[in-house]
């Protein structure tokens, strides 16, 4: 069975570097912020929606248009479940955040390493890292 998701990878600039948004959901993982896509909609609009559904976030821009993709795969009562979640990156304009309850039970922003450590599982570890090399690689962050 394939199963898509989409989501961002939320990001506020500080004076000298970024934090980053993680939720954590009802299942006690962290994460992005995704979800699954209504009929007839585009990745970036699922990715849109979810984002402003589920933190309240509404005053942010997308930062280019090359999403980032996770695969994996899980069981799910008896079957094997194929999930893709395809993010884009947006840099958020102000901290608050309105949690959906019915989703979300806690969130943080943090620094990299921070964020680093409160996510769950290791692909969205790897997002982390390659949303870390995108903003190096678009100039948001100085290289090291």
């Amino acid at each position: 069975m394939k199963d898509e998701s989409f989501g961002i990878v939320p990001i506020f600039a500080q004076e000298k570097s970024y934090l980053f948004l993680v939720v954590q959901h009802h299942a006690g993982h962290w994460g992005f912020p995704k979800g699954h896509a209504n009929p007839g909609e585009l990745p970036v609009e699922a990715a849109r929606r979810e984002l402003e559904e589920e933190t309240g976030i509404q005053d942010y821009r997308l930062l280019d248009d090359t999403p980032l993709v996770e695969s994996y795969t899980f069981i799910k009562g008896e079957k094997t479940v194929e999930k893709t979640v395809t993010y884009f990156l947006a840099q958020v304009n102000a901290q608050n955040i309105s949690c959906q309850e019915a989703e979300i039970q806690n969130y943080s922003w943090a620094n990299f390493d921070e964020t680093l450590q409160l996510i769950t599982f290791e692909q969205g570890k790897k997002i982390l890292v390659e949303a870390q090399k995108r903003l190096k690689s678009l100039g948001l962050i100085a290289g090291e």
